[in-house]
């Protein structure tokens, strides 16, 4: 088998992979020992990569529902039109706001560009995104703790400070290489803010709920 590194996307951890390819297929998964950012480890995220990777691939023809509940393969240019006549009929019946779209965070730049083109021009309605709802609370901690918008810090520091302050956050869960770093430094008190006694709480120095 072929042994090519890669990087994780799931997050912004960016662990480094081993990813065994044979027969163009992805045959095996594992973190990459000594790579500093996470040294052998990663989350089950990382670890099911191979599985999203070659599962069966559906159609790339979009799919109608017919009034028998069945699902009939159509051309692109049926599609798009079946789903434009649809949001204006709902427009017209119950107002240009009835319809708004929200995008994933996943997309490209050009992709949500083309989106927003098309919600605020044609549909002449609103748009949003799950990357603002996601990340506004952080966009604005970051600006009135730091000045910018982005993380002053790095992972070294998790193992080096004396006190780590956790609002609302579960790294034993949600960044487990985060919590890795974490638990290397034997020296720091560590401070969770949490209404919920999470698995992070449950094992702090001081838990304020």
């Amino acid at each position: 088998m072929k042994k090519i590194q890669s990087t994780c996307n799931y997050c912004a951890i960016d662990c480094n992979l081993d990813f065994y390819v044979e027969d163009g297929r992805i045959r095996k998964v594992v973190p990459t020992k000594g790579y500093p950012v996470n040294d052998g480890f990663c989350c089950i995220k990382g670890l099911s990569l191979d599985k999203q990777l070659t599962v069966k691939k559906p159609s790339p023809l979009p799919k109608i529902r017919q009034a028998d509940g069945s699902m009939k393969e159509v051309p692109w240019e049926e599609g798009f039109q079946y789903v434009a006549d649809k949001l204006r009929e709902l427009q017209e019946k119950y107002g240009t706001e009835s319809v708004a779209g929200i995008s994933t965070g996943q997309l490209t730049m050009e992709e949500f560009a083309l989106f927003g083109h098309v919600m605020r021009n044609y549909l002449k309605t609103n748009v949003d995104g799950n990357t603002r709802l996601c990340m506004a609370t952080a966009v604005v901690a970051h600006k009135q703790s730091y000045g910018f918008d982005a993380p002053g810090y790095t992972l070294k520091d998790l193992e080096l400070s004396d006190t780590i302050i956790l609002i609302g956050a579960n790294p034993v869960v949600t960044h487990p290489i985060v919590w890795g770093k974490i638990k290397e430094n034997h020296n720091k008190k560590l401070i969770v803010i949490d209404p919920r006694k999470s698995e992070s709480a449950r094992n702090a120095d001081y838990w304020y709920g």
